[in-house]
């Protein structure tokens, strides 16, 4: 092995262990508890570090520092039975980001306008479609039950207020597309790409595990549906936030040397 390599594979394990390390404090000590009528869901800052090692380095390295970061907490912190999901999810949301990410690196990249703008339409059609169903309904879905207990499924104003938010922000890339470097344009959608990986992924988990555990399909999906909210919040933050914070990061690790993918 080369002394080049060598640096490198230091470099990567520097970078997974520091943000591992943010991963793990940042969802110890940043938590904002989310009413809902299944589990304990919370928004945290967790997500957003992945994404931001994800494109200020690569895929696998910031899928790695979520997996290992959020993954031990959860086994620390009482949730060991379900942290396989999270070591699952957090790698994707990495690895789908920077692979996504990348793709803006090469020469001939074009704008990858048609996806951001089906991103947009997608979040677009979601907060309507919440939107008119709780105004209709009260703001109650349905009435299921779970595991015995009658739960009330209640849709939270912040699954359609952010999702709405997310949509127009995307809305208004495609808008400006012209102003914004194709590598930039990447990076917003590596980002969103990872976060609706672990938006579906999440959802997928939830159903299979309360099904398995008794519940009918119908209430399963309708008590996954629950924990959305939180999600797409954590979801809206992490890919705002982390690219905010990539632009000029990304400028001066490469000024200083240290970028690598």
């Amino acid at each position: 092995m080369n002394s080049e390599s060598s640096r490198l594979n230091l470099r990567n394990i520097i970078v997974i262990g520091l943000f591992a390390a943010l991963c793990y404090v940042a969802l110890d000590f940043f938590r904002i508890p989310i009413p809902s009528p299944v589990g304990s869901p919370f928004i945290h800052m967790g997500n957003m570090f992945v994404i931001l090692a994800a494109l200020l380095f690569n895929g696998v390295s910031g899928g790695i520092a979520g997996s290992l970061g959020m993954g031990i907490w959860d086994v620390l912190h009482g949730y060991a039975a379900t942290s396989y999901v999270t070591f699952t999810l957090k790698f994707g949301i990495g690895f789908f980001t920077g692979l996504i990410a990348s793709k803006g690196n090469k020469k001939d990249a074009k704008s990858p306008i048609l996806y951001l703008g089906i991103a947009s339409a997608f979040f677009l059609i979601v907060g309507v479609i919440f939107l008119i169903i709780a105004t209709t309904a009260g703001n109650v879905f349905d009435v299921v039950t779970i595991a015995g207990k009658p739960k009330q499924l209640v849709i939270s104003p912040f699954l359609y207020i952010f999702s709405i938010i997310l949509g127009l922000c995307l809305l208004a890339t495609c808008v400006l597309i012209k102003n914004i470097s194709i590598k930039m344009q990447y990076a917003i959608l590596g980002a969103v790409s990872g976060i609706a990986f672990n938006l579906v992924g999440e959802f997928i988990f939830k159903v299979i595990t309360l099904t398995l555990a008794g519940s009918q399909f119908t209430p399963a999906v309708l008590a996954s549906a629950a924990n959305l909210p939180a999600t797409i919040i954590n979801g809206a933050f992490s890919i705002v936030v982390a690219l905010v914070l990539y632009a000029p990061l990304e400028k001066a690790l490469a000024k200083s040397g240290l970028k690598f993918a």
